[in-house]
């Protein structure tokens, strides 16, 4: 007589841990923004979609797998300080990556951050990889225990920014409220990693 997977393998197919993923068990770092990275307040799991083809039939139209992941954007929010250090620091990247002035001003994003990649200092330009550029900077999202624990990493690669939230001052508010800062990244993908003992 044979016996269903649901009745011989009911036990084994449980899950051992019962924990649940909590919304503010996070830490977010991002190496060329120190500053933002210290008062960030949020960030998200960017969704991902595959793309798909269809095979077209005399009857119905069949999707397949097998286009190009699309990755959605990285948001982040931030308390602002008081002197706008943090906000200026993004401030400048954005502005050096699309140099409204001259062309001087990537070219001093170039060297005011050549400390941060020191490796690359004295490559010829050809060999230099693109994630060693000072227009690019990984990120990482760590994921935390019910400890406050790491348990999974989330990295992602050749990130800049594409969007600075405006703020609204305004006199007629009442009590005082803290200005906090949206931006949003492209970046080439990211990866997802345990960090749990296997």
């Amino acid at each position: 007589m044979s016996t269903t997977i649901t009745e011989a393998q009911w036990e084994n197919r449980q899950p051992e841990k019962l924990d649940f993923l909590r919304p503010n068990g996070f830490r977010f770092m991002i190496q060329s923004l120190p500053k933002v990275t210290y008062f960030c307040q949020a960030a998200n799991i960017p969704s991902i979609n595959l793309g798909f083809a269809i095979q077209h039939t005399p009857l119905i139209n069949i999707p397949k797998p097998g286009e190009k992941i699309d990755f959605g954007e990285l948001t982040i929010r931030f308390m602002i300080q008081e002197d706008m250090a943090n906000y200026t620091e993004l401030y400048n990247w954005m502005i050096s990556l699309g140099f409204p002035e001259n062309h001087r001003q990537f070219q001093e994003r170039f060297s005011g951050q050549a400390f941060r990649t020191p490796e690359i200092n004295n490559l010829d330009v050809g060999t230099i990889r693109r994630t060693d550029l000072p227009e690019y900077s990984d990120a990482t999202l760590m994921v935390l225990n019910s400890n406050d624990l790491p348990i999974v990493r989330l990295n992602f690669l050749d990130c800049f920014p594409i969007s600075l939230q405006g703020l609204d001052f305004d006199v007629s508010t009442g009590n005082t409220q803290y200005f906090v800062g949206n931006a949003v990244f492209k970046y080439r993908m990211f990866t997802v990693e345990s960090l749990l003992a296997t």
